[in-house]
């Protein structure tokens, strides 16, 4: 804060001294990528703090000075700073590279500043920020949203159709229920779901139509923390594994408390009598709910 108090207007007349009558400067240097070989003209001056503050952070063990360190009496780098000061001027025709990269791996990579004197001026604080994005690269990344979003067009027409398929109309429209109608079975939970990861089933109802499952389970949490259900897997002991859809009402099962959760797996006929994995997850695939053997 004490050398940056020297750029400040105001400063006391001692402070300027060193400048020689020079006038100490503000800038505000903006990089492109098409500058990159161009050096930036610097003017420092003998005994008079020049500060560059950076946008973006600096890989601090990456900046050079050319050769004349030496020449320096202060020159100091932070994540966001540069402050050097000359204990001499620098002579006519003289340039010193300093060279500062990016720690971000964006572009520009670097920015380069040639350290030349000036009989008139001395650049006492310079703020350094880089262009915003080119077309090109913001095209590119759009590329690849898009790219990302058609991988999921798929998964959101299943979405879409399961939105629609309400009710015994919307079944039947969707062709999830025909004259096999839909059959259900309560299953005697004690001898095949044994609790997991403090999760305990009370009841569970099978629910089969054509081309899903459903499985209707009244969970209890017994552990200490709340837990959600996102994601439900469905595999066969003879083949054949299907990611499953998961609701509640609820926005999570409390420790101690009880909730209703609905687990559809649509788009496979399931062999009846088929021994079934099942396998609920939260997000953090932390706590799990497994069934390692159902048949309905």
């Amino acid at each position: 804060m004490l050398l940056l108090s020297l750029l400040l207007p105001g400063t006391n007349a001692t402070a300027q001294e060193p400048s020689r009558g020079r006038e100490l400067m503000q800038r505000r240097v903006t990089l492109s990528r098409a500058a990159v070989g161009n050096p930036v003209e610097l003017h420092v001056a003998s005994g008079s703090l020049t500060a560059l503050e950076f946008d973006s952070p600096v890989d601090r063990a990456g900046v050079k000075l050319g050769d004349a360190r030496d020449r320096f009496e202060l020159f100091v780098v932070n994540d966001r700073w540069v402050m050097l000061k000359p204990t001499g001027d620098v002579a006519t025709g003289e340039r010193i590279l300093l060279t500062v990269p990016f720690a971000d791996g964006m572009s520009p990579p670097r920015a380069v500043f040639m350290l030349v004197s000036n009989a008139t001026q001395v650049d006492a604080q310079v703020q350094v920020s880089r262009l915003p994005r080119t077309a090109e690269a913001v095209q590119a990344e759009l590329d690849e949203v898009r790219a990302a979003c058609a991988g999921k067009d798929a998964e959101l027409e299943a979405l879409r159709a399961r939105s629609a398929a309400t009710g015994p109309s919307g079944m039947i429209l969707a062709r999830a229920m025909d004259v096999e109608g839909v059959n259900a079975k309560d299953l005697q939970v004690g001898a095949v779901v044994k609790p997991s990861d403090g999760l305990k089933v009370e009841r569970l109802i099978a629910f089969r139509g054509t081309g899903w499952v459903a499985l209707s389970l009244a969970i209890t949490n017994e552990g200490a923390a709340p837990w959600t259900p996102t994601e439900a897997r469905l595999s066969s002991t003879r083949g054949g594994r299907s990611r499953a859809m998961v609701a509640m009402r609820e926005p999570h099962i409390a420790p101690g408390g009880k909730a209703l959760v609905v687990v559809e797996a649509r788009g496979e006929d399931w062999p009846e009598k088929a021994a079934l994995r099942v396998e609920l997850r939260d997000s953090t695939g932390a706590r799990r709910l497994f069934i390692s053997s159902l048949v309905f």
